[in-house]
């Protein structure tokens, strides 16, 4: 019976062996090197799924290596790892689709039918939504008003946080989880949001978490919104529009939230520069007038409080580890017929291994450096910061997002001192690999004492003022 299984083991090995043999042997010459693992055929899932996405600089064979192909059972996924090359992937945007992605993430989390499917794959659908959507977040009135609402619920949080005077223990990600949410949807829904409700609330980070896989099914109708008063686009109706619109809530909130989580730790966990930003904040954008309220300057925030906005891009660079990932829908060329990518498989655009490139960033790349964005010298953008996706295709609510966790972090700042519960800050916390998200969670949500800083107890009223241009003074992001 040993032997027999002994035997069987060695022919389905063999077998894999020749399988990924006879795959790299029918690659055309002109396709990007493919890079062998030492598993056959799914050695390098195991090694995405385990490493993370430090993944990708632990494979490449060197630093100049700018595209190469990891092959996955039968198909190829393409990884560009070069800041050079993603203009000419930007040009190609028809053959290296993003319209497919949009299709997935529409059946996965949409329930989208197959109508709806064919909607999206084979009209204007996507691109007149996303110009929708770029329109909306536009700065101007639209705009103003949803950064007043979401400050303005903001405020809220953090008074019911301190206002008592009283030192609080919370989890740190969990609160942070319930203030972007709220915060996010006054801004984006209005103050009488879904997600008042405590079982919508639940039910959203039940279908998102990948701890709570039996809590999806049951979730589900919780998330269906109210029917929307403009119709639908033509063949996308009701029954099928309303589940697309539960989908609106896991870009705006899934990656904010570990974006602001770690923020907040980047700064606590180090004192001189905790010091050095509240001493920014306090010159530059809190004010005291004769009536007797703190306010909070938000144009000030966003232009005059440039170690706050380095601090925060730096644990975008250093957290982010989202790939860009196109579809390859026709044989297509690039770099002058250097590199050639063929129908069917997959392209990605690693934003860890170029956020993590000591050719790009010099040598400290790997290191946390919150004054990195202050150097006009190292100063960077575009292709060569992914945070906010690869152009053309950015966030179109990063400036709504940017204001969101400087406010709330610029908050914590000057009132707040913030602890560990018991010890030092961890500089390692373990990540959530499984999360699907660009900026990972914890695994462990950590305990924090949260007190209110001396000299400010029982430290008045506070209100927020969008400043002189409102949201015609934008952030700014190396994104653009």
């Amino acid at each position: 019976m040993i032997t027999a299984i002994l035997y069987g083991l060695v022919g389905v090995i063999s077998l894999a062996y020749l399988a990924d043999y006879l795959l790299v042997w029918n690659d055309d010459p002109k396709e990007p090197t493919r890079l062998r693992s030492k598993i056959p055929l799914i050695g390098h899932l195991i090694g995405i799924i385990t490493s993370g996405p430090s993944y990708h600089s632990v494979i490449r064979n060197d630093e100049t290596t700018e595209i190469y192909t990891l092959g996955i059972l039968n198909f190829k996924l393409y990884t560009s790892v070069s800041t050079r090359l993603l203009p000419l992937i930007q040009r190609q945007s028809r053959a290296l689709s993003f319209r497919p992605m949009i299709q997935t993430v529409a059946r996965r989390w949409g329930d989208a039918s197959d109508a709806t499917d064919k909607l999206f794959g084979e009209t204007n659908l996507t691109t007149d939504f996303s110009h929708a959507m770029k329109t909306s977040l536009a700065p101007g009135p639209q705009l103003d008003e949803m950064n007043l609402r979401m400050a303005q619920r903001a405020l809220i949080d953090i008074d019911l946080l301190l206002g008592d005077g009283k030192d609080k223990k919370i989890k740190l990600l969990d609160w942070a989880r319930h203030a972007i949410t709220q915060a996010s949807s006054c801004g984006v829904y209005g103050n009488q949001h879904p997600f008042l409700d405590p079982e919508v609330y639940k039910a959203f980070w039940a279908l998102t978490s990948t701890s709570s896989k039996k809590a999806t099914p049951p979730a589900k109708p919780f998330l269906m919104p109210t029917p929307p008063t403009a119709p639908p686009s033509p063949g996308c109706l009701p029954p099928l529009h309303l589940p697309l619109q539960a989908t609106l809530p896991i870009g705006m909130l899934s990656n904010t939230v570990p974006t602001f989580f770690w923020t907040i730790h980047e700064i606590f966990s180090r004192p001189s520069l905790l010091s050095s930003i509240r001493d920014e904040i306090l010159s530059h954008a809190i004010s005291t007038p004769q009536s007797g309220h703190h306010v909070l300057d938000v144009s000030a925030l966003k232009t005059s409080c440039p170690l706050l906005l380095s601090t925060f891009q730096e644990t975008q660079r250093t957290r982010h580890i989202h790939a860009a990932i196109r579809k390859v829908t026709t044989d297509t060329y690039l770099d002058s017929d250097k590199f050639l990518l063929k129908k069917g498989n997959y392209l990605q655009m690693p934003g860890h291994a170029i956020h993590s490139s000591t050719k790009i960033w010099g040598p400290t790349a790997k290191e946390f450096d919150p004054e990195r964005f202050l150097k006009p010298e190292t100063k960077r953008g575009g292709a060569d910061f992914l945070a906010w996706g690869a152009p053309p295709h950015l966030c179109p609510a990063r400036q709504f997002a940017a204001v969101e966790i400087l406010i709330l972090v610029g908050l914590l700042v000057v009132r707040a001192d913030i602890e560990p519960e018991r010890g030092d800050w961890e500089r390692q916390l373990e990540l959530d690999f499984n999360d699907p998200v660009t900026v990972l969670n914890p695994k462990r949500d950590p305990e924090v004492v949260v007190r209110v800083r001396k000299g400010w107890e029982g430290g008045g009223r506070w209100r927020v003022d969008m400043g002189h241009g409102g949201s015609k003074v934008r952030v700014g992001l190396a994104s653009g």
